[in-house]
């Protein structure tokens, strides 16, 4: 899986794997089944959040934060 994006974010889900793998597992079918292919997530602090999209053409991830 490629990631790419928020340094920030990437870290966020690096978290989330370590933590609550099931959760990330759901922001990656939530991605790739939306329908405008975003899953929305917050850091640890809930103080941010950031968008995982998912591009069908390419089969990567991008996160973003969500503004």
């Amino acid at each position: 899986m490629k990631l790419s994006g928020d340094s920030q974010g990437i870290e966020e889900l690096k978290i989330i794997k370590e933590t609550r793998l099931e959760y990330l597992k759901y922001l990656i079918t939530e991605a790739k089944t939306n329908f405008d292919n975003t899953a929305k997530f917050k850091s640890q602090d809930g103080t941010t959040t950031y968008k995982l999209i998912y591009s069908p053409q390419t089969g990567e991830f991008r996160v973003e934060k969500d503004s």
